[in-house]
């Protein structure tokens, strides 16, 4: 059975963030060409998105973005005409603090003397950092700790890596790989055999380098300057505007069940036949979806493929968000947030201090703070009930912040499935998993699991797969 109209150029499968600017970068590229998204929930951008109750804005994903090298969310933005609505995050931003010992908050340091001056190591644990170039290169691939722990020492690996991997991701810093998560890094080990020493020359030369695009190493503290949102709607704005963008494009509440590869003379190169047993034809078929969601469509055609993509783990996380009266807060939360270095009395894995960073996000006399728990660490916080969520998210930010009142304010969202990991040998699975479905004729794939988890990176490998696709439609 074939769906009136149902015969496209380009179906996307997928409309998260991904899904979208794929979508929207073809419909650009190859002008007059049929694209449809489908989008099995009711609304489109996925893990993106904001919620706005009671004056409060809330991301249920990204916070924002990070304006930097080509090709990322702020070029989309400027191609959406949103670049008069972009918000950029305060002063503050520009600090990120260290939940140690349940309470004791640290500023991490951006400065030679800053860290000299830091309690967040001990001498010898400093003196390590400072041999780093001495270290010699080995470039067999590694664990994010064991990497961090043979270049700068076990006592920065304990305190810095483990915390960052859990509050980004959810991830395991003793699983994850340098190589496929964190590919720069090990870049400036092969390329200059330290990591402190190659950053510098990268930062003082402000050049592109043959594989990494790096107009030169930012310091963290330009990170924070360079954090932005949307004034008035958060990241829901450019989800907003690209389903504008694709007005006419979108099907909603569809469910696509499997593909049917068709031959020559039948016409399109596939069938998407749809869980109401409807049908779609395209020549080209984007999967812009979860790797273990990719797999089920993959398996019938490609097996190898599809078997490594059901095997990425992705940790179960928990966005909580709390709002306080600003006079019930003993100690203001300052900087972007903290990570915690994990304990068994704080549930909490990070914190976004959201009235901070972006205060038109909250009453002016509230303070809004967004939380980050479950993950690899404590996955049986995704099991809880939402009272019991954020009660105990409630529970340390009275021990940390001196709160004396209950929450005016309160939002849950558990992500079942969340974030991808990229364990060791990702990135050489994933190159065989390119290479197959590049070679079957139509057939795409693209998302968070293959070139990075960042919202830019979604963007970027949106272009990838949408260059491709409009090259081959415009011959």
């Amino acid at each position: 059975m074939t769906a009136p109209n149902g015969s496209h150029d380009v179906v996307v499968i997928g409309g998260g963030i991904t899904g979208l600017t794929a979508a929207y970068q073809i419909t650009k590229q190859a002008p007059g060409r049929s694209v449809v998204v489908l989008e099995r929930a009711e609304r489109v951008g996925g893990i993106v998105g904001s919620r706005h109750q009671q004056g409060f804005t809330v991301d249920t994903g990204p916070h924002g973005f990070v304006v930097y090298g080509p090709g990322g969310v702020g070029d989309l933005a400027d191609e959406l005409d949103l670049g008069d609505e972009l918000l950029l995050a305060t002063d503050e931003a520009q600090k990120l603090l260290l939940l140690r010992n349940d309470e004791e908050l640290l500023t991490l340091p951006t400065t030679p003397r800053e860290f000299l001056r830091s309690p967040l190591l001990s001498a010898r644990g400093k003196l390590r950092v400072a041999l780093e170039p001495l270290v010699r290169r080995d470039l067999r691939e590694e664990p994010v700790y064991e990497f961090t722990a043979r270049r700068f020492g076990w006592e920065l690996a304990r305190t810095l890596a483990v915390p960052a991997v859990l509050g980004v991701t959810g991830g395991d810093a003793r699983r994850l790989s340098i190589d496929a998560k964190f590919a720069y890094v090990r870049y400036l080990e092969e390329r200059y055999g330290s990591i402190l020493l190659g950053a510098l020359r990268v930062q003082l030369r402000g050049t592109q380098t043959g594989r990494f695009y790096v107009p030169r190493l930012p310091k963290f503290g330009e990170f924070g300057m360079r954090l932005h949102t949307f004034r008035g709607h958060g990241m829901q704005r450019l989800i907003d505007a690209l389903e504008k963008a694709l007005a006419g494009q979108i099907r909603l509440g569809t469910r696509a069940e499997r593909l049917e590869r068709r031959t020559a003379a039948d016409g399109r190169r596939w069938r998407i036949v749809l869980e109401d047993g409807a049908a779609l034809e395209a020549d080209h078929v984007i999967l812009a979806l979860p790797s273990y969601t990719a797999a089920e469509f993959l398996e019938p055609h490609l097996p190898d493929a599809a078997s490594a993509l059901a095997s990425v783990p992705h940790p179960d996380v928990r966005v909580v968000a709390l709002a306080y009266r600003r006079d019930d807060v003993r100690r203001e939360p300052g900087g972007i947030g903290f990570l915690t270095i994990p304990t068994d009395r704080t549930r909490i894995l990070a914190t976004i201090h959201t009235s901070t960073i972006f205060p038109e996000q909250a009453p002016e006399d509230m303070v809004l703070i967004r939380t980050l728990a479950g993950g690899v660490q404590d996955p049986a916080f995704s099991s809880l009930s939402s009272d019991e969520a954020v009660r105990m998210v409630h529970q340390d930010l009275v021990h940390i912040f001196g709160v004396h009142g209950e929450p005016v304010f309160a939002f849950d969202h558990l992500w079942r499935r969340a974030i991808p990991e990229y364990p060791l040998g990702h990135r050489d699975r994933i190159a065989d998993v390119l290479r197959d479905v590049a070679g079957s004729g139509g057939l795409h794939v693209a998302g968070n699991t293959y070139h990075g988890v960042g919202i830019n990176d979604c963007v970027r490998d949106a272009r990838r797969v949408a260059a491709d696709v409009a090259g081959e439609l415009t011959g």
